[in-house]
């Protein structure tokens, strides 16, 4: 696997790639990409226009569409591929935690190890070079060894983010704190926290405002599963936007899943809604898995369980969209191409409009890119990677999910998180 990424890194190093008529940002242009850098750029609008000519050795691609490389803000990479060891036979949320948690003390670091870079592969294949893992830090092994990738995919092009998650919360049992608090102590980029799953409403805020102290005390970055229930009297949602709000933390606190808002009196929805965009949370939305996770508990008719998209966007709120589990024992299937979720999103969120779909497409390079500082500017002089789409229009991507040309930056490191 790591001869598979390094070949893929270093295969524009022989010659340049000469992209010509393709669309970035919805204009045409010409683009030269060399040695990771975007070297020549060329508007076919720009007064004075002209045309980038073929040098000897270029690589020429035609037509198409250029974007930055996806971004994936929500997967869980230490539990990736052990789906087949414990199916998930109700379905739900919780039977996934316990499957989970009698996997965890047999895990080794080489396992860990093979399975994140198998999984990370899968994602690159896709375009998506920019991946943000939750770790469970009920295994330390887990947290160090994850912490240890970031150095390794960097060299390779890919950014790696590990988020310390306490994935059977910090206050149900004694050291759970203590090993979450030793996590972000060793270098996770963010604080997670699962405030629905502690035992008490009470002390599931209790652990949000845990989480964003010790946030601010070691200088990280915010992400919380946040409410992944059908239960509408779950509400951490709007603390977890006060306390965002009161500390003036906009764009450093993500809330994933938010299923709960889906359920809500419409009339609290409206009040959280408008809370989630004052405070510039952003809500990320993990399709795949919530649509087989979220209504278990119901008969028919059954919830869609996925937050209210449309009406975060409506508000002027910045949603993602995760894939989350990847063969997991959440979610025995995943495929590690972020545009899945967004296939499914489209759907069960019922994001039919033209625009909509086009903006659900552009979410996987654009606000996915929240965490990680914003997308790579595609700009002359750049370095960076990009994709080349053979479709020049997003809906057709949508439809059509297919693999996009990664061209590579090979420049060694990558961007830090903000």
């Amino acid at each position: 696997m790591r001869r598979h990424l390094k070949a893929q890194r270093y295969a524009g190093k022989m010659s340049a790639t000469l992209i010509l008529n393709s669309r970035l940002a919805g204009r045409a242009c010409d683009l030269r990409h060399t040695a990771g850098a975007v070297t020549a750029l060329a508007f076919h609008d720009q007064p004075g226009f002209v045309p980038l000519r073929p040098q000897k050795g270029d690589e020429i691609l035609r037509g198409g569409m250029i974007t930055p490389p996806l971004a994936e803000p929500h997967v869980h990479l230490d539990a990736a591929l052990l789906g087949p060891l414990a199916p998930n036979k109700s379905g739900t949320l919780r039977e996934g935690i316990r499957n989970w948690s009698r996997l965890r003390p047999s895990l080794t670091a080489q396992d860990i190890l093979e399975r994140a870079r198998r999984t990370v592969a899968m994602y690159a294949e896709w375009g998506c070079l920019f991946v943000r893992t939750h770790v469970d830090t009920n295994s330390e092994l887990a947290v160090g060894t994850l912490l240890t990738l970031r150095k390794e995919l960097a060299e390779r092009g890919i950014t790696l983010q590990v988020v310390a998650f306490p994935q059977e919360g910090i206050l149900r049992a004694p050291g759970r704190r203590q090993a979450w608090e030793r996590a972000v102590i060793m270098g996770c980029d963010a604080v997670g926290a699962i405030p629905h799953f502690e035992r008490t409403t009470d002390e599931g805020w209790d652990s949000v405002r845990l989480a964003f102290d010790l946030a601010a005390t070691h200088g990280r970055m915010v992400d919380l599963h946040c409410d992944e229930t059908d239960d509408p009297s779950c509400r951490n949602l709007e603390l977890v936007c006060a306390e965002t709000l009161d500390r003036g933390w906009a764009g450093r606190v993500i809330a994933g899943h938010c299923t709960a808002l889906h359920s809500y009196d419409n009339g609290y929805a409206a009040k959280v809604i408008e809370l989630v965009a004052a405070s510039g949370v952003q809500v990320v939305c993990n399709p795949l898995d919530n649509a087989v996770l979220q209504g278990r508990y119901d008969g028919y008719p059954r919830r869609r369980g996925l937050t209210r998209v449309d009406e975060l966007w409506d508000a002027g709120a910045s949603v993602g969209l995760g894939h989350d589990s990847v063969m997991d024992p959440w979610y025995r299937l995943g495929t590690a191409n972020p545009m899945d979720a967004a296939y499914m999103a489209v759907h069960l969120c019922q994001l039919t409009q033209e625009d909509q779909l086009r903006r659900t497409v552009r979410t996987l390079w654009s606000d996915n890119h929240q965490c990680f500082g914003g997308p790579p500017e595609i700009i002359r002089g750049a370095k960076t990677a990009l994709l080349w789409w053979k479709q020049d229009d997003e809906i057709e991507l949508l439809r059509l999910r297919p693999k996009p040309r990664v061209l590579w930056q090979n420049a060694g490191a990558t961007r830090p998180p903000r």
